[in-house]
């Protein structure tokens, strides 16, 4: 691997190998330099545009190693970072529950491989959603201010997840985003962009400035554009880059907009130019899945304005990477991204699977944190491809100017340096590679040509010798130095040391989780950092609505959303209404009885349980989900519901007891055994009724409107 290269120079502009020689006596002595420094050349198969194929011979000029030059004088943009988002669907639900039940110790392994420099993924960004009572794909996370003046910075779980990442990096940056908002945002009417909106972002900004968190960034609203970048987006983006300024936070940056680029559209880019204050307001230029689903090979595109604005180019969600096609996705879009779209900070969705059963994505992450009953977890292969990066690199190292492109046979490479130009990093990635390849790097311009490290990871089934393994070190030789690259790989090529593949004891093994399960408040968040905090039910997880236990209650907890969130995504005309709801449950739950006791506060109100609930698809509209329910109003009337994935609610029975009314305890409850549903009502069965379409599934408790409605003792029993 170390012998001299000899005096052969290769020129590869814009990612394509071409030689500087003429005439067959240059070919002749270009192939005997090759075949002596023990290369193996042949024949070899090239994908056109078109998906036609043609066969190339020796003379052919891709058939040479890709000369990549690392000058290190060529300093080129700041490198931000790559991070993922922990939000979007309340895919962190379930990782501050390990405490709960005693496994505090793999709680803060799974943190280590997320955020621990050296040892895992190593994020350097923490994207986080701005809670806002409402589904975001998978589940809801709490406002910190369901009623605009009530206050609580306590709410849900994301300050406390920031804490524990920025103490164990404390160079990460933070970014926040809305998905939703509460009703007194904008009324009601959809409409986000309000300066009622702003009050509320630069609240959040206060709660997470108490608790000692530094924003670096803020958006605007995640996908939220329904007519486009209209007066009413340019000014809100305007008026908060004012209210930032006021408030204390003129170091956070604006992102804009958090949306997919439209290369062949009107896009946010376009009005920078002729808009002096949006231009001064936006910091970031911020896009959704630029290379596209699943970052198909050469289609990194955003609009040629972004290119030119100045601005760095986020790839501010790249999402929905399901394994294992999504290990060289991820790979691809980190290097394709900046090489074709000049994209310098990358953030993956979502950052875990902590959440219950039975909901539409939960196999994605870097981490699969789904058992705070038994302690189990495991380490996705996202990880470490994203590691491949982040642990050869740092927030303010520089991509190197012409030593990013292409590879030949598929895949690409990009360069790094250190702000001191001491140290350097290359890596490359072979997802689409047709075959092997070499590679031919040159170090120049003050960096250091001492021994190179190499690391690698396999993009798809491996073992664990195969995933972020050290394979071996380069001496280069005058500079440079020779590798071979494989299909199906991500490398780290680099002068850096103290990259490790973290090692923590084995996880406990999976089960299912045991029944019976009775909702308690979380301990580890009424005790966080002495201050009040409302607690979500152990276990629980909000779908739609916000479920928490008072600050100083330990007996009974409430849905706390009042009157209907903005949306992110609002029913669509034809769609039944969007209701409260929350489910609890792992595993293939079947036969069972769930049950809680239920205070209503208005006459017009209901409540009920739910079983045997799934999603499969998170592009099934949330209210439209598949179980059954069992609800019951104040009025007496009530109803058992057979539940239909992707269609209206089908009522199987339903009837009238006396009057419930309002500020007294009752009980509802719902048994699936086999095809048997039964019903009752403060312990009298009201209905029993047969139905066969559902067998499993996890149970649930949900309101009949977006207002408050008191629970307590809620069970799941077999």
């Amino acid at each position: 691997m170390d012998r001299k290269l000899g005096a052969m120079r290769l020129r590869r502009p814009r990612g394509k190998t071409t030689t500087a020689m003429a005439g067959g006596c240059a070919v002749l002595v270009v192939i005997a330099v090759v075949l002596a420094s023990g290369w193996q050349l042949h024949s070899r198969r090239h994908r056109h545009h078109h998906g036609h194929q043609r066969h190339t011979t020796v003379t052919d000029l891709d058939s040479l190693p890709a000369k990549i030059t690392i000058n290190g004088h060529r300093a080129g943009p700041v490198f931000v970072g790559v991070g993922a988002i922990s939000g979007g669907s309340a895919n962190s639900r379930l990782l501050i529950d390990y405490y709960e039940t005693h496994h505090a110790a793999q709680a803060q392994q799974i943190l280590d491989y997320l955020f621990k420099p050296h040892f895992g993924a190593s994020l350097q960004i923490l994207k986080l959603e701005i809670g806002g009572d409402a589904n975001a794909t998978d589940g809801a996370e709490p406002s910190y201010q369901h009623v605009q003046g009530s206050v609580n910075c306590g709410e849900g779980y994301e300050f406390w997840l920031a804490q524990q990442a920025l103490e164990l990096n404390p160079a990460l940056k933070i970014y926040a985003l809305q998905w939703n908002a509460p009703h007194w945002v904008g009324e009601g009417q959809q409409n986000a962009w309000t300066q009622a909106d702003i009050a509320n972002v630069i609240g959040w900004l206060k709660c997470a400035r108490a608790d000692k968190i530094n924003v670096s960034y803020i958006g605007g609203w995640n996908e939220h554009l329904p007519k486009g970048v209209t007066p009413q987006v340019i000014n809100w983006f305007i008026s908060l880059r004012s209210a930032l300024d006021a408030a204390g936070f003129s170091s956070v940056q604006i992102v804009a907009v958090d949306s997919f680029p439209h290369v062949h559209g009107a896009d946010v880019a376009d009005f920078l130019a002729d808009h002096k204050l949006f231009d001064k307001a936006v910091g970031v230029i911020g896009y959704h899945d630029v290379c596209g689903h699943m970052s198909m090979p050469g289609h990194c595109r955003v609009p040629y304005a972004a290119r030119v604005s100045g601005k760095p180019i986020f790839e501010a969600e790249l999402g929905a990477l399901q394994p294992p096609a999504g290990f060289g996705a991820i790979a691809r879009s980190i290097n394709d991204s900046y090489i074709q779209a000049g994209v310098t900070g990358t953030i993956e969705w979502p950052l875990l699977s902590s959440m219950p059963a039975d909901l539409p994505v939960e196999n994605l992450g870097l981490v699969q944190a789904s058992q705070p009953w038994s302690g189990n977890y495991s380490v996705s292969q996202i990880t470490w491809v994203i590691a491949q990066t982040t642990q050869f690199t740092g927030p303010g190292w520089r991509h190197v100017r012409d030593a990013s492109g292409m590879l030949p046979a598929g895949g690409s490479y990009v360069s790094y340096e250190s702000p001191a130009q001491n140290q350097w990093s290359l890596v490359a990635q072979t997802s689409d590679a047709v075959e092997s390849q070499g590679i031919w790097v040159h170090i120049t311009g003050g960096l250091p040509s001492t021994i190179v490290h190499v690391w690698r990871t396999k993009l798809g089934p491996a073992s664990p010798s195969q995933i972020f393994a050290h394979v071996g070190d380069v001496s280069p030789s005058g500079g440079a130095f020779k590798y071979t690259l494989s299909p199906g790989y991500v490398y780290s090529f680099t002068t850096t040391t103290g990259q490790s593949k973290g090692t923590a004891p084995a996880p406990p093994r999976a089960t299912p989780m045991p029944l019976p399960y009775t909702a308690t408040p979380d301990a580890v968040n009424v005790a966080y950092v002495g201050q009040p905090w409302v607690s979500e039910p152990w276990g629980l997880c909000a779908i739609d609505g916000a479920f928490e236990y008072p600050p100083g209650d330990q007996t009974t907890f409430a849905q706390t959303a009042v009157g209907t969130p903005d949306f992110w995504q609002p029913p669509k005309p034809g769609q039944p209404p969007r209701f409260p709801f929350a489910v609890v449950g792992g595993g293939t739950w079947r036969n069972y009885t769930v049950s809680t006791q239920v205070q209503f506060a208005g006459k017009a109100q209901s409540a009920g349980v739910i079983a045997r609930y799934h999603r499969s698809s998170f592009t099934t509209p949330v209210q439209e989900f598949a179980g059954y329910e069992f609800t019951v109003a104040a009025s007496g009337k009530w109803r058992l519901l057979h539940d239909r994935l992707g269609r209206r609610a089908q009522t199987l029975a339903s009837g009238q007891v006396a009057r419930l009314g309002t500020g007294t305890w009752h009980t509802i409850t719902l048994s699936v055994h086999g095809s048997k549903l039964v019903g009752l009502i403060d312990n009298k069965r009201v209905v029993s009724k047969s139905n066969s379409e559902w067998h499993s599934g996890v149970a649930g408790i949900m309101t009949g409107g977006w207002y408050r409605v008191v629970f307590r003792n809620l069970t799941v029993t077999t």
